[in-house]
């Protein structure tokens, strides 16, 4: 009995699609060439914690996590003080991951934890453009607070930006994630936070790529203003990052 030509085809997609499926997975998991060498020696000795590489086999953008974890690093290293912060928490991924990463500092998460707020929506170009008051609503604290499963020195930040930093004016950071796909919050996060950085400091901006115009302007109207330069870095979306002088 002959098979059928398109049934031919049909298999032959499936059983392609199931071994990417499977590279994909072992990628994930097993392979190690997503690691840097800093990494791996940080495993050997114990220095990492079971919480921290469980993290990274799970995380897709491999180039975004260690980035985090080297400029962690270098401001343990260089005793760099500050608290961390994150504007634009979602339900807490990167919040859990940068947490986890240096438990001892106090994280500040800012967000509505309710969705957009109908301001920023109004100027937006691009694929923010498509965003309504309910995209990113499907979240809440307590689910937030659940997922990082951290100690005491999360500080949750709820509410309108910046309308939530009363009280932090004479705070110092150290390390700020900014990811918050739109002009407004992007703009007033950098304004906000830049000028209380410790020197050695750094700020991250996710999505900065032209599907994010709003992100993109705002960035670059704000490094109009001051002296140091915009390091772009190869992960996924297009992180920006900031260093402050010393």
């Amino acid at each position: 009995m002959q098979i059928p030509v398109f049934q031919i085809l049909n298999y032959t997609l499936i059983l392609v699609v199931l071994i990417l499926f499977i590279r994909y997975l072992w990628d994930m998991f097993f392979d190690r060439e997503y690691q840097p060498a800093a990494w791996q020696v940080a495993k050997k000795t114990g220095r990492l914690s079971r919480q921290v590489v469980q993290m990274e086999r799970h995380f897709p953008d491999k180039v975004r996590f260690f980035n985090w974890w080297f400029q962690i690093e270098r401001l343990t290293r260089e005793k760099i003080p500050g608290d961390f912060a994150e504007l634009g928490v979602y339900k807490g991924e990167s919040a859990r991951i940068l947490h986890h990463m240096d438990p001892g500092r106090k994280l500040h998460l800012f967000d509505t934890f309710e969705g957009f707020n109908r301001k920023d929506l109004r100027k937006e170009t691009g694929a923010a453009a498509t965003y309504t008051e309910n995209d990113f609503a499907d979240t809440n604290i307590l689910r937030v607070i659940k997922r990082i499963k951290g100690n005491a020195n999360l500080v949750i930040h709820k509410g309108y930006f910046p309308e939530t930093v009363s009280g932090l004016e004479h705070e110092r950071f150290a390390l700020v994630n900014i990811d918050c796909d739109l002009y407004n919050p992007t703009r007033a996060g950098l304004e906000f936070f830049y000028p209380r950085l410790t020197p050695g400091g750094v700020i991250l901006i996710h999505d900065y790529n032209p599907k994010w115009q709003g992100v993109v302007e705002a960035v670059d109207e704000f490094m109009r203003q001051i002296p140091e330069p915009l390091m772009i870095l190869p992960d996924m979306e297009g992180t920006v990052m900031i260093i402050r002088g010393k």
